[in-house]
């Protein structure tokens, strides 16, 4: 008998979000983009023991909106960023090299709930950083089990700067406007996750001996049968992931 089961979806794995709400966002493309993330941590298997979601915010400052040990279900996380509000009291400019500096020293720590293991990192940003970018980068993307993908919304983005960025160039996404934000998250989701495949094969053989027994004055015939049963099962469990993109979970 040979059962063949297939699980999907990331597993064991940190996925954090860095957001930027400068002042060129504004408060409609801020909404797209919130409800865009919140669509797609819906889709994910949202647990202490699986996907871990964090979130911050960052213009010229930082703010910790929430870390991997905050939330343990997927409708929780959704609903934290639903919450999140948009400050337009004035227009603010862009850090990106500080909000990655801030997002390892802050996020990065088993006392925010990382595991220290497989990481998928999203930078969402509308325009070009006014501090220095690469030196931060390069020190996000070197952490082991890190994988960084730069998301830049708008022809106002500097692709360079989203280059050093992203751990490999295919992690760079480009979208249009805000309204192409929800797709491309949840198609790059998608492409990144892991199936394992579990193939259970189980062999069972069957001995019988028998023993007769004959008596000459009475004719007596005994016979008894024995039966063993050996039960032998292989279990091949293949993991892979699926589609572009790939992270190792």
């Amino acid at each position: 008998t040979t059962t063949t089961t297939t699980t999907c979806g990331l597993n064991m794995v940190d996925v954090a979000f860095i957001v930027d709400v400068s002042g060129s966002v504004g408060s409609s493309n801020f909404g797209l983009m919130r409800a865009a993330l919140a669509d797609a941590v819906r889709s994910l298997n949202v647990g202490l023991d699986t996907v871990r979601i964090a979130l911050m915010t960052y213009h010229a400052q930082q703010f910790l909106q929430f870390d991997f040990n905050d939330f343990v279900t997927s409708e929780d996380v959704a609903s934290a960023i639903e919450a999140i509000v948009y400050d337009d009291s004035q227009r603010y400019g862009t850090a990106t090299g500080a909000a990655l500096d801030f997002f390892v020293n802050s996020f990065l720590t088993t006392g925010a709930g990382w595991r220290a293991g497989d990481t998928l990192v999203y930078v969402l940003t509308d325009g070009m950083s006014q501090d220095t970018v690469e030196i931060s980068a390069n020190r996000l993307r070197t952490i082991a089990g890190v994988q960084v993908v730069a998301l830049g919304i708008t022809s106002a983005v500097n692709e360079n700067e989203l280059l050093m960025i992203a751990s490999t160039p295919s992690d760079v996404i480009l979208v249009a406007d805000f309204n192409q934000v929800e797709t491309a998250i949840q198609e790059d989701v998608d492409n990144r996750d892991t199936c394992t495949t579990t193939t259970t094969t189980t062999t069972t053989s069957t001995t019988t001996t028998t023993t007769t027994t004959t008596t000459t004055t009475t004719t007596t015939t005994t016979t008894t049968t024995t039966t063993t049963t050996t039960t032998t099962t292989t279990t091949t469990t293949t993991t892979f992931t699926c589609g572009l993109n790939m992270v190792d979970v």
